[in-house]
């Protein structure tokens, strides 16, 4: 195993090298035996070809041995394939981890595109989900109940349960961040089920749905025809009955089980291994169920997966051998002659029904069980990945403060932090800055952060205290030709949901509102958008919502003197020496006093005078 204490970079890489080394190493094994069972039948063949032509019978006894050599080497053939297949695996984790690191978004999942609601109160304005989105930094899973999982935590509406289940997340981040190995061989055991993330929905309504039973006559059918068939031949053997006889017998048994088939197909189409890996997630189960985990949240689910009879891992275990009975049907022979006679389908359908009735209403709970785990190795591995990042500290009230808050999806190269301080509910910052000074980034930053936060992961930060928030932003606003929606009333609709939301936390005194509005009504004219800014933010304020608005028109800055100290006035502005503009970042007390705009349209070539470029806007 690699030692994690050098850090993550050299964790992943030692990793992904030494598991390289193994893939490169059984691969030379693997075309070595491959070799030996070509060799072997085609020394058998060779010496059938010399008891046919040579009439000798001495070549069978040599024959018997290969054929066992043979059988021998494909075991040993498929367990260094399933070994490389681990190794592979487990080489893909460090892989992705290394990308995390360097935010090579190409070498990550980009799935979670399908995750995005227009209607969701933030998660296209923070980039949660999508290409350089929250997302794929974070997102370590390779099952779909996993993947779910964590989606769902990152994009919490509502953080219930404030603090006491978001406490529980962190210990258990916090507990499977110390835990790479665990998190290796967990990652390691999904992996190796496929490329694809099988949805096990079909599988789960199945184990849900009535028991049930076959009919007596069908089980006893099964058992007895079978017998039938073969006493026939037995008969016919010993010229009882003749063969012509005998063999009417056996296809009327092979069209009974035809016919017994045709109705039990839907339901084992529904478990066999082509449409149900969740049989192959046994695996998984039993890392969990052999892990001594201390955070009490992952101590539940593990006994989640024992409760109730027998474990987790060896009832999928179970399932899984009656799910390979079951693809013998493959096999087109099998199925249409050797399956029916040995009435096949009934015999696999009686194994599933007993399973079902034993273990069949536990396997959503070992399931869910199983992706919340996963979800919560992937922000585990987030937090392993940045041991610069700190852990919230969980206050019973609405606030936000932090020191030296930064943007995790930038590189920290490129990550200048900002104290922001928004002690109790009823405030906000108002933001003002020149164009590309980082406002956005600004907003965008605490409402990543405070996701992250409600997730249970640590956040980008020296440090940070928050309550419970609803996150509610008003950033990236779409216009629709379709449905006639103007980008003007779209942002109106979405101001207007922020507010209700607003409303509703403080009807129902849940958590307060953490809204983020970037440049708020920026389609209209300034006097309009200074007078209707400000509503906007003076009726949240009155609703107990907390948060900061980014803006060019100073004429909203009137706020922080009109609300007596429940609006506070910062700015990010730009560095101008001769023709080179620069910024830095960083947020500063008061208004800002310059502007940048006629200076960043000569800059890409539209010829416009400076004149008062660089004065108060």
């Amino acid at each position: 195993m690699i030692d994690a204490s050098g850090g993550a970079r050299a964790f992943y890489e030692g990793g992904r090298a030494a598991n390289a080394r193994i893939v490169d190493r059984l691969e030379g094994r693997s075309r070595a035996v491959g070799t030996a069972r070509l060799a072997a039948v085609a020394l058998a063949l060779g010496l059938v070809g010399v008891v046919l032509w040579g009439h000798a019978s001495w070549p069978w006894a040599v024959i018997a041995l290969l054929v066992a050599v043979f059988v021998v080497l494909v075991v040993v053939h498929a367990n260094i394939e399933q070994a490389k297949a681990r190794a592979q695996a487990a080489a893909r984790f460090h892989a992705r981890g290394l990308a995390r690191l360097d935010l090579d978004w190409g070498q990550l999942p980009t799935a979670s595109e399908r995750f995005r609601a227009a209607s969701h109160p933030f998660t296209s304005d923070l980039d949660v989900f999508g290409r350089a989105s929250l997302m794929q930094l974070t997102d370590a899973t390779d099952t779909d109940l996993g993947e779910r999982r964590l989606a769902g935590l990152l994009s919490l509406e509502d953080p219930e349960g404030w603090p006491e289940a978001v406490s529980a997340r962190q210990r258990a981040v916090r507990d499977l961040a110390g835990r790479p190995a665990f998190r290796e061989a967990f990652a390691t055991a999904a992996g190796v089920l496929s490329d694809e993330r099988p949805d096990p929905s079909g599988l789960i309504a199945w184990t849900e749905a009535e028991v049930g039973a076959l009919p007596p006559f069908v089980s006893a059918a099964a058992w007895a025809l079978p017998l039938v068939a073969l006493g026939a031949f037995v008969l016919a053997e010993g010229r009882v009955l003749t063969e012509t006889i005998a063999l009417a017998i056996a296809v009327g048994v092979i069209v009974v089980g035809a016919l017994f088939g045709l109705g039990l197909t839907p339901m084992l189409e529904i478990v066999s291994a082509r449409q149900a890996a969740a049989t192959r997630w046994r695996a998984m189960l039993a890392a969990i169920e052999n892990e001594s985990f201390e955070a009490p949240l992952l101590r539940d689910l593990r006994e989640r997966l024992a409760g109730g009879g027998a474990s987790a891992s060896a009832e999928m275990a179970a399932l899984a051998r009656i799910v390979g009975f079951v693809d013998a049907r493959r096999n087109e022979v099998f199925r249409f002659i050797i399956g029916p006679l040995l009435m096949w389908d009934v015999h696999c359908a009686r194994a599933l029904l007993r399973w079902r009735a034993r273990s069949g209403r536990r396997v959503r709970g070992w399931l869910d069980a199983l992706g919340e785990v996963e979800a919560l190795a992937s922000l585990a591995a987030f937090a392993f990945e940045h041991p610069e990042f700190t852990w919230p500290s969980l206050a019973a009230e609405p606030c936000f403060e932090a020191e030296m808050l930064g943007h995790p999806l930038l590189p920290e190269a490129a990550r200048v932090g900002n104290d922001v301080d928004l002690p109790a509910a009823g405030l906000a910052l108002v933001v003002t800055g020149s164009n590309m000074s980082g406002k956005s980034t600004l907003l965008r930053a605490m409402g990543v952060n405070a996701v992250l936060a409600n997730a249970g992961a640590p956040v980008c930060a020296k440090t940070f205290r928050v309550g419970p928030l609803r996150v509610a932003t008003s950033m990236r606003v779409e216009d629709s030709l379709a449905q006639g929606v103007s980008h003007f009333y779209a942002e109106l609709a979405r101001l207007k949901s922020v507010i209700d939301r607003a409303k509703e936390a403080k009807e129902t005194s849940r958590a307060a509102v953490f809204f983020l509005l970037d440049e708020v009504l920026h389609g209209t004219n300034s006097r309009e958008r200074v007078l209707g800014a400000s509503a906007v933010v003076r009726e949240l304020l009155s609703l107990g919502a907390l948060g900061a608005v980014s803006t060019h028109d100073l004429g909203i800055t009137a706020l922080e003197r009109e609300l007596g100290g429940r609006v506070t006035n910062v700015h990010l502005e730009e560095h101008v020496d001769g023709d080179k503009m620069t910024f830095d970042y960083v947020l500063r007390p008061g208004i800002v006093q310059t502007s940048n705009a006629l200076r960043l349209m000569k800059a890409v070539g539209i010829d416009v005078p400076l004149v008062g470029a660089n004065e108060t806007p």
